[in-house]
Order: structure tokens, then sequence, then C-alpha cells
């Protein structure tokens, strides 16, 4: 089963993650939502919408109502990478968010030690989420986040399998309506641990351990109430500072329009439209079709663009 090896070469192609996309868990670094994506993969410092517990799992402690979220992404080279969670309030001052990351990329031509083809192989990469975050009074809040994460290689009769557990942390202080100041520190212990006695001659376990991401992030909304912006800086042990950089304007809090910056993906923009803002008195089909997002994600090593769509459902 030594052509299943060959897959550790198209892992690079499932997620360009800014300087640490060659380690382990690259697909939990390429972003979530197509709002925070068009802005740059910036987030720790923003707003409480379904996919906040990503960027920092003390955002949710300021969650409003009931929110199923959902996100595709049409990327090339066979790759997937899609979500759907779930986030609500608990008064008196709480959140919680679920929710389920599917990546990986399928139908890759198996090669034996001699060249020869056999059956494709495919790979698939996941991460299930649970959050809760504490506010305490109107200003501060503090999160926890808990993953599993497991990975499968599948070429004919034979798998690979991988899984383990990860955590966040996180911090959110909110000075006023305009500022806002966060920490975060991701993916502390994460790790996939596998055993390969069942498809190696001389299998043994193998321990893959993840980068750990430390952000800080600001934002601001500016003196023209249309406009925002946002700014995280990213450090790890394993890469050097990466700055994201993302500015939003609105129109009546109901169309966006978004761009950004980060690192080695260069400029990113998008779009988005918020259904109940534009039907305020939430009656109706509109009242609850929520958030529309898109995201437009360059490629960075001609591995082909993405274009990452979002939708927030409104329970309430």
């Amino acid at each position: 089963m030594k052509k299943i090896v060959l897959i550790w070469l198209f892992l690079p192609l499932l997620a360009i993650a800014d300087g640490n996309g060659g380690y382990a868990g690259a697909f939990l670094r390429i972003g979530l939502g197509a709002r925070n994506m068009a802005l740059g993969n910036t987030g720790v410092a923003g707003q409480s919408d379904g996919y906040a517990f990503y960027y920092n799992p003390a955002i949710t402690g300021f969650a409003e109502g009931k929110k199923i979220s959902l996100s595709y992404s049409f990327m090339s080279l066979d790759r997937r990478f899609n979500y759907i969670g779930y986030t609500m309030d608990v008064p008196p001052a709480a959140g919680f968010s679920i929710g389920w990351i599917n990546s990986g990329v399928g139908d890759i031509p198996g090669v034996s030690g001699i060249g020869e083809f056999g059956e494709n192989i495919d790979h698939s990469i996941n991460a299930a989420f649970f959050n809760f975050a504490r506010r305490f009074g109107d200003k501060f809040s503090f999160g926890l986040s808990i993953k599993y994460v497991w990975e499968s290689i599948q070429a004919g009769t034979d798998e690979y399998f991988a899984g383990g557990w990860g955590w966040d942390l996180g911090a959110e202080y909110r000075f006023n309506s305009s500022l806002t100041l966060a920490l975060t520190a991701r993916d502390l212990g994460t790790k996939l641990k596998a055993n390969t006695d069942k498809i190696f001659d001389r299998g043994g376990t193998t321990i893959f351990r993840f980068p750990q991401l430390y952000l800080l992030g600001i934002q601001y909304h500016t003196p023209l109430p249309w406009l925002t912006v946002m700014y995280d800086l990213e450090t790890s042990n394993k890469s050097d500072l990466e700055h994201h950089l993302g500015v939003e304007a609105s129109y009546r809090n109901a169309v966006v329009l978004r761009v950004g910056y980060y690192g080695l993906g260069g400029v990113t923009f998008g779009a988005g439209i918020n259904m109940r803002a534009l039907h305020p008195e939430r009656s109706g089909l509109f009242g609850y079709l929520g958030q529309l997002d898109y995201a437009f994600i360059p490629a960075v090593y001609d591995e082909g663009s993405s274009h990452v769509f979002s939708w927030q459902i409104f329970l309430n």
C-alpha cells in the first residue's frame, strides 16, 4: 500500500494557508466564511456571526439569537472545503457554537512504486468544533473551543486514518461602539495521531502536530458610519509575522463591499447582502433568509482561484 504515500505530494494543494501552509492542519488555516475571507482573513476582533468562533472563541459571548451557517467553496484541482454550523446565545451572558468543516481532494491517480496506475485515491480531512463563551459585563468576553480532527485516505480496500484533539482560547474587549481589541491562541495541542501497521509492512505510530497560532486583532468603526477597518497580526511557533487587513463599506447595513490583503494570499475581495436589514419587520420568507456573502480568493502558486459562498439563516 505504499502508493498511498503519494498523496502527501498533493496536500499543499488542499489549502494555501500563508506561512504555515506547509505544516500539518493547513485546512484549518484557510479561513471560514466568505465575509472574513474577503476581508483578508481577518476576524479576531470581528462581529458575532456564525463563523466568529473560528477566529476567536470569545466572540460567541456576544451572540444574538440563533443562526445556521453554511459555506461552500468552488475550488480547482478537485479540492473541497465546506462548512455547516449552528450558533445561539445562552442568556443571560453567554453563547455557544457547534460546527463541522469538511475538506479534501478526490480522484487522485494512485501510482505504485514501479510506476503502475491503480485505484484512484480519495482524501478527506475534517474538524468538529464545540465552542462556548462567557461575557462579563457589556464589554469583555472569554471563550474556549474544543475540536476533534480526523483524516482518512481511501484507495480501494486500503485505508489510512488519523485523529486527534485540540483547543483554542480567546478574549475580546469592546472599548466602545467604535473600537474592539481581541487576542486568541489557536491549535493549542492540536495533533493527528496515526497507526500505519495495517497499511505498511513496517508501520508504526506517527504524530503530526499543528502549528500553534497567536493573533492580535483590532476592529475600528470609523467616523464614517458606513466604513469599518479590521487588522490582525499573526505569529506562530513555525513561521514569522503575518499581517491581515480588511476594509468593509456598507449601504444601510444591507449591501456590503469588502476588500482585504494578507501575506501570500494577496488581495481578496467580496460582497454581501443582509436580507433582514432589507426587511427589518422579519415578516415572510425574507425574515429568515439571513445573510448571503461571497469572496474571491486569488491563486497563490498557480493552483487556481477560489470562490466562496456563505449563507447564514436566522431562526428568530
